[in-house]
């Protein structure tokens, strides 16, 4: 039986569906493109908003009057929101990234970003007016060495530690301590957390203060790695927080 001959009706449908179909097939993976490409730009804009949750690369310095003392801070040191603005305040919540010493910026938004106390770089400063007449290294003598609560060891990096009383209200702490500075006689002093007698991890388990200014205190915490830099941060933050001292006030 010959082979069926395809009408002129199905040659004019074949020869026209044929560019119809091409036609669809294109709008489609365009459609598909086009969504690909919208979804890829609606990841990295979540991933920068996740980078940028709560910071802000501005480097606009705020005038804040804490006690009796005027700081000048760029918006990229400060914590909170909240405390970006000009006036008077009760506190000041910083962060400051180890060594640069540098508020929040894009190139360092991992580093702001970590939590692992192996690998965290970031030290945590609060301004308060000052509730104590002597800073944590000036309270060595007068205080902690009358509260330890077992033998002082090595500490490594050069530093010695003995664990706290816990009937002072020291709860897994120890003191970790210098020898003293041969020229200004200050030690370098700070309280840290036992992680092995905590049940979670502590981003930044160590404490000291430091007082600058006519009134402030500068209360700071940062991971207890940088313990092998204690000499070089000893040094940074008195600096750093009073170089914070408004120009005409230091």
């Amino acid at each position: 039986m010959p082979a069926h001959a395809a009408t002129a009706d199905e040659h004019f449908d074949i020869r026209k569906g044929m560019p119809i179909l091409a036609f669809r097939l294109f709008v489609g993976f365009g459609v598909l493109a086009l969504l690909s490409l919208a979804i890829l730009l609606a990841g990295k804009l979540y991933g920068r908003s996740l980078a940028h949750a709560g910071y802000t690369s501005s480097t606009q310095p705020y005038e804040i009057s804490i006690g009796s003392d005027v700081v000048t801070v760029a918006a990229n040191l400060i914590r909170m929101n909240d405390q970006r603005h000009p006036g008077i305040a009760n506190r000041l919540d910083l962060y400051i990234h180890w060594p640069t010493m540098s508020g929040f910026r894009d190139g360092l938004a991992s580093a702001f970003n970590d939590i692992d106390p192996e690998t965290n770089s970031i030290i945590f400063m609060s301004i308060l007016p000052r509730a104590t007449s002597a800073d944590m290294a000036g309270r060595f003598d007068a205080v902690y060495r009358n509260v330890l609560a077992g033998p002082v060891t090595n500490a490594g990096y050069g530093l010695r530690k003995a664990p706290l009383s816990a009937e002072h209200g020291y709860i897994d702490e120890e003191i970790i301590f210098s020898a003293p500075d041969l020229r200004t006689g200050r030690r370098f002093v700070v309280r840290c957390q036992d992680d092995a007698a905590t049940d979670h991890v502590v981003v930044a388990p160590c404490e000291t203060d430091v007082h600058f200014g006519e009134t402030l205190t500068a209360q700071i915490r940062f991971p207890r790695r940088l313990l092998s830099d204690w000499a070089k941060i000893n040094a940074a933050l008195p600096k750093f927080a009073n170089g914070l001292l408004a120009t005409d006030r230091q």
